[in-house]
């Protein structure tokens, strides 16, 4: 079966690629490092409490901390001795060797368990999920099971520059990411999987279409256009369904994974196998050894780019932060990057251009949302969608005022939620039912 190539949507822009670097280069193993600060709250949930004590000798894989609330067990990446434990990591030092991915073994036939067993075997193995949000692998399942989704979605698009780390796990682990992703649909129940990536790399993909055809798994080879990724709009692109303001593509019934979790799904159920760490692209101009790391958990990210000078990126420039002092890997953590940082100016009044709602791909219209940032009026902004802002950044990358629009939806978007959370009553009530009218 081959790749089917669609999808488009209003709004975007090109932005450079600058994956050059990095693209062809198979995933390797970094230099050795010292010691591991282990996050204790890899995903948004209450940190777990440590269940070692300092001075005590820790195998590999081993549980170092116990779930709190709705939170995972934390385990070692790499065999230790605990150095020291604080509120937020355990430090492990006189580390064993790390040995980059571990060869698959068949351990457990997949196929002849039920949905059932699937989510008791995926609530064993305490995964956490790779996005932005932060989520556990179980908070993930519960919420699609929840929505009763029935299409799952695999983005692979990678739109961001620079980064490489899920097309080089498509391009080694091809097979293994195509069955995580039927696991997961089968474990939620869903009728539908879709694999969506860039059609510029369709070449080096032969592994993952020989195995797609056995799960009847639908190959989408999209242009690139930035930001076709970010998830409510692949939804759209792929669907035609648009997601509600607000919402999450699971309202329009649609679960998005990434290949990094059907990678870590796979290697738990089928091989028994705990990943104790992610792939990781490391790039940018200053950046002396560029390429696909598998890096554990917990490493010192200024430590993994030396001798590289500051300042590094965390994901893309697009959307990534800025690396601060003690900076760590953790399962959010696709890519850093090391370039020189852009001298945006003093900012200027706007001009009333129209850019930022031409190349919105939410169709907001930014100017004025940033009007109402400066009025410190919520209300009006939450009035006219705000919420609906895909944070992608191409509002302040095409700003010829220099504005930082992108901070500022983001704060506006922040403000609405707390006061949704905090202040109910000052809630807008939801439309009541066509039949109630």
């Amino acid at each position: 079966m081959l790749f089917q190539r669609y999808g488009k949507f209003t709004g975007g822009i090109d932005v450079p690629e600058e994956k050059d670097s990095t693209v062809d280069k198979p995933i390797s193993i970094p230099e050795a490092t010292d010691s591991l600060r282990i996050p204790l709250m890899p995903c948004q949930t209450l940190p777990s409490q440590p269940t070692v004590t300092v001075g005590a000798r820790i195998e590999p894989h081993q549980r170092i901390a116990a779930a709190m609330k709705d939170g995972i067990d934390i385990f070692a990446p790499l065999g230790g001795t605990v150095k020291s434990i604080d509120e937020k990591t355990i430090e492990l030092a006189d580390l064993t060797q790390p040995k980059g991915i571990p060869e698959s073994s068949i351990e457990t036939s997949w196929s002849d368990l039920d949905s059932v067993q699937l989510y008791q075997r995926l609530a064993e193995s305490h995964l956490p999920t790779f996005g932005a949000r932060g989520e556990t692998m179980m908070g993930w399942i519960n919420r699609a099971k929840k929505s009763q989704a029935n299409t799952l979605i695999i983005n692979a698009v990678e739109c961001q520059p620079y980064v490489t780390a899920d097309h080089r796990l498509l391009a080694e682990f091809g097979s293994e990411v195509i069955t995580g992703s039927a696991i997961l649909g089968k474990t939620i129940g869903v009728s539908k999987i879709i694999v969506a990536v860039d059609e510029t790399h369709t070449d080096d993909y032969t592994e993952l279409l020989e195995t797609n055809a056995q799960y009847d798994i639908q190959c989408i080879a999209l242009p690139r256009k930035y930001p076709i990724g970010a998830d409510n709009i692949l939804a759209y692109v792929l669907t035609r369904h648009e997601v509600p303001c607000g919402q999450d593509p699971e309202s329009i019934g649609i679960a998005m994974a990434g290949p990094a979790e059907c990678f870590s799904v796979y290697r738990w159920v089928v091989c028994g196998q705990r990943l104790g760490g992610r792939v990781v692209t490391i790039s940018g101009m200053h950046a002396e050894r560029p390429g696909n790391y598998f890096v554990p958990y917990g490493t010192d990210i200024h430590e993994l780019m030396a001798p590289a000078e500051e300042p590094f990126i965390i994901g893309s420039p697009m959307i990534g932060r800025l690396c601060p002092e003690g900076s760590v890997v953790k399962p959010s953590t696709d890519a850093v990057v090391a370039i020189d940082p852009t001298i945006v100016g003093v900012p200027s009044q706007c001009i009333r251009c129209g850019w930022c709602h031409d190349h919105c791909p939410a169709r907001l219209n930014v100017a004025v949302l940033n009007d109402h940032y400066e009025l410190s009026d919520i209300a009006q902004a939450e009035h006219l969608g705000v919420l609906s802002c895909v944070e992608c950044g191409v509002c302040s990358y095409i700003c010829p005022a220099r504005l930082p629009l992108a901070e500022r939806t983001r704060k506006l978007k922040r403000a609405i939620k707390r006061r949704q959370t905090s202040m109910p009553l000052f809630t807008p009530a939801p439309k009541p039912p066509e039949s109630d009218r």
